[in-house]
């Protein structure tokens, strides 16, 4: 038996393997072609997209890091077990670092590019994926092979950078490289959407929150910079850590846990906002400045993906159905107590990572509960019908890695590219091989895409 990171979902296989080497993976697939087969990584996610029905494949082995010249750039060639910060610590060390980081840098390589993990200001790290290397059955369909896939398949390529893991068992993503920067950052709160957004021309890189029961904005300012590093960033980092990743995160888990209804509600309105320090300007290294420990603490996720003109009202649905659902009876009652995460996204060149198509930017909003896991209806209540909404209002799209309450009509609506991807998956077998039950319902043809309700 098998867990996620959130402890929302088991996995329960009927065979198991953590292989050391190509060969032995190959060997295991061959066993195992009658079976559904998936893949696993840190299992940081709260989505089915990490279930098993049989057959589980853990690529923790390998972890492999290569420098290596494409052409005129520099790449890397990184195992698919490989965790973001062991990759950006093994760039260090030649002044370089990736083209872009997500707020956490848990995950494996390969489990972040499945389901379009992204930081802010840029695309995902799915989008600037030059080649995979993928254990499937391409050719005859039964017996197992290793395939680059490059390029030069252009069309395959955008379906293998975000896979949902359904193409086969990635064993190595090769990914450009960028020299080591450095990014200026300080915190400043605003009144309005329109205030905060008015400053993404001078912070590119910048996340904001929406602070709950206040309802005003703290905005994290991001521009990269050339000035040398601050003389007191360590104490800048020791803040975050000890503050902002760990105290704060006390606090919150304490009132999410204990005290859910009205404390959460004055400490956000009253307190909270007042322990974080504006305009505390610091320069450092790329990778500390945006990145966070979230993982210290047990949670669940949901994020969606809104189209650029669709936010401001966007968020003011979510602030409605967060006042109904903080109103409601004990049984059905869910008071939010954390800051809500808005970050913006760039198109990605995929066919399915929830930041693919269009050519304007999507801005996240993420939902994050610290109740006990045994304690979530409220949550999973909420968060089930804000995807709901979002997308039959606005075409907005749940992350594949986070929550993930869809169904196949909407992601034949949200998804133009989706047809396309199916071709793509059925290219290594018409029984789906690598597909789990959950996905295997979006990927059987629906009769018409037929409008949400």
């Amino acid at each position: 038996m098998i867990e996620n990171f959130g402890r929302n979902l088991t996995i329960r296989t009927t065979k198991f393997c953590c292989p050391q080497s190509e060969t032995e993976l190959l060997g295991f697939l061959d066993a195992n072609r009658d079976s559904k087969i998936r893949a696993i990584g840190r299992l940081h996610s709260w989505s089915q997209v990490i279930e098993a029905n049989e057959v589980v494949v853990d690529m923790r082995h390998f972890r492999a890091i290569e420098l290596r010249q494409s052409g005129s750039e520099t790449v890397v060639r990184v195992g698919a077990g490989c965790q973001i910060k062991d990759v950006v610590n093994a760039l260090q060390q030649s002044g370089l670092t990736l083209p872009t980081l997500g707020l956490i840098d848990e995950q494996s390589v390969a489990g972040a590019i499945a389901t379009g993990t992204h930081g802010s200001g840029r695309q995902s790290l799915s989008h600037f994926v030059s080649a995979v290397r993928i254990a499937s059955f391409f050719d005859d369909g039964r017996h197992a092979e290793l395939d680059w896939i490059g390029t030069d398949q252009p069309q395959r390529l955008r379906a293998a950078r975000s896979s949902l893991g359904c193409l086969g068992v990635v064993t190595e993503v090769e990914l450009p490289v960028r020299k080591q920067y450095r990014i200026e950052e300080h915190l400043r709160r605003y009144e309005t959407l329109e205030e905060v957004i008015d400053q993404e021309a001078k912070y590119p890189l910048q996340q904001f929150y929406l602070v709950p029961w206040r309802w005003d904005f703290f905005a994290q300012h991001r521009v990269e910079t050339d000035r040398k590093r601050s003389w007191h960033a360590g104490l800048y980092r020791a803040f975050w850590s000890l503050g902002m990743d760990t105290m704060l995160h006390v606090a919150i888990c304490s009132l999410a846990r204990w005290l859910p209804d009205r404390c959460t509600t004055i400490a956000f309105r009253h307190l909270i906002p007042r322990l974080i320090p504006q305009n505390w300007k610091v320069v450092d290294r790329s990778d500390r400045q945006l990145t966070m420990q979230h993982e210290r603490f047990r949670h669940i996720e949901v994020e969606i993906f809104v189209p650029q003109k669709h936010l401001k009202d966007s968020i003011s649905v979510a602030i409605d159905l967060l006042k109904n659902y903080a109103s409601r009876s004990a049984s059905e009652r869910y008071v939010h107590h954390y800051p809500i995460c808005i970050r913006r996204v760039l198109p990605d060149d995929t066919l399915v990572s929830p930041g693919s198509g269009g050519k304007e930017p999507w801005y996240t909003l993420s939902f994050i509960s610290y109740a006990r896991p045994a304690e979530r209806q409220g949550f999973e209540a909420f968060a089930t019908e804000i995807v709901r909404v979002m997308a039959t209002r606005f075409d907005a799209r749940p992350h594949w890695g986070k929550f993930c309450p869809i169904d196949a009509k909407t992601v034949a609506k949200l998804y133009p590219n989706w047809d396309d991807f199916r071709r793509e998956v059925s290219s290594v077998g018409d029984d789906f091989p690598f597909v789990n039950d959950w996905l295997l319902d979006f990927l059987q043809p629906l009769p018409h895409a037929a409008p949400l309700e």
